[in-house]
């Protein structure tokens, strides 16, 4: 017997007064004599803490509003902020299936329907980072004493066919700053594919962090995989539709200049994408060590949650 799930189907079908009143509704559902039986089952008074106020921020929901369009978008956002807030995974998760299991049943097909798909912003994650391996060995050789300062070494033999840099980035993104984002090298599992897990996390990210180098624009065949991570993430359906063609991308330099970066033959196709990243904001590594880099990336991860807020606010009310 799993007692969250026991009580999440309690609190489901019945309001919280009339199960925490005298405690008679839950010494029946699990079959028990006295409180103290009860509080003898293994895992069921931190099952219980859990779940009740679990249960209160439902409640909330429904008190704050009888309208259940407002009881919907309010149910989502809820669920966002929790998990944006580092809540532990037990209580999002029992906090979801006590909304599902309670107001989402009461609503009608066409709203849940719309709850089935606004809820989908629970998948996003914070960015993307776009990167080449194909010029690996020099990257590193060339930030060598950033990628030291950062991870402690310097990449040799086989490890050195990896873009280190791009690890430097995704580090301060995620353990200094706090954010979640998709590193292929961290997030694939054996076997995804490449294509599969680059179509679902780059078209669910708030932000893309592109490192712009030598062969970023590079001419195809094979793939060019910053090109196509670039257009996937730019022409998404659900974020142009909200927002246009409003700049989330945050692009960083290996070269002082964008012009030193820029082919003499620019493929054709690249044309916007290069024009992009001359318009907006880049940052440059040049000369940069660890310490003297955390500040810049601060600056990015500041304004990836201000674009963050923006885009769920906006999801969630359309």
């Amino acid at each position: 017997m799993d007692p969250v799930s026991e009580l999440i189907e309690i609190y489901t079908t019945h309001s919280a007064a009339e199960i925490e009143s005298d405690g008679a509704l839950l010494l029946l559902h699990f079959r028990v004599a006295t409180m103290d039986d009860l509080l003898a089952i293994k895992g069921y008074p931190e099952a219980f803490v859990l779940v009740s106020s679990c249960a209160a921020l439902i409640d909330g929901i429904a008190a704050r509003s009888a309208a259940m369009d407002d009881q919907m978008r309010g149910g989502v956002r809820l669920l966002r902020r929790m998990l944006d807030d580092g809540e532990p995974a037990a209580k999002c998760d029992a906090t979801r299936k006590l909304l599902e299991g309670s107001l989402y049943r009461k609503w009608p097909d066409a709203l849940q329907k719309l709850y089935d798909k606004k809820i989908e912003i629970l998948e996003w994650r914070d960015f993307f980072v776009s990167y080449t391996n194909r010029d690996a060995p020099a990257r590193n050789y060339q930030f060598r004493s950033l990628i030291k300062s950062s991870l402690g070494m310097v990449p040799r033999g086989e490890s050195d066919r990896v873009n280190y840099l791009a690890r430097v980035l995704t580090r301060h993104l995620r353990r200094r700053q706090g954010l979640t984002g998709f590193f292929d090298e961290d997030n694939l599992k054996v076997g995804e594919t490449v294509q599969g897990e680059v179509d679902k996390y780059c078209g669910r990210a708030f932000a893309l962090v592109q490192l712009i180098e030598p062969l970023t624009f590079e001419r195809e065949p094979p793939r060019n995989w910053c090109f196509y991570e670039y257009s996937l993430f730019s022409d998404s359906p659900a974020i142009v539709q909200l927002l246009g063609s409003k700049d989330r991308h945050f692009f960083i330099l290996t070269e002082a200049e964008l012009q030193t970066l820029r082919p003499a033959n620019l493929a054709a196709s690249y044309s916007a994408w290069f024009d992009r990243i001359g318009r907006v904001r880049k940052t440059c590594l040049v000369n940069e060590r660890d310490t003297t880099l955390h500040a810049k990336i601060n600056e990015i991860a500041t304004q990836i949650l201000a674009l963050k807020a923006e885009i769920v606010d906006a999801w969630i009310e359309a």
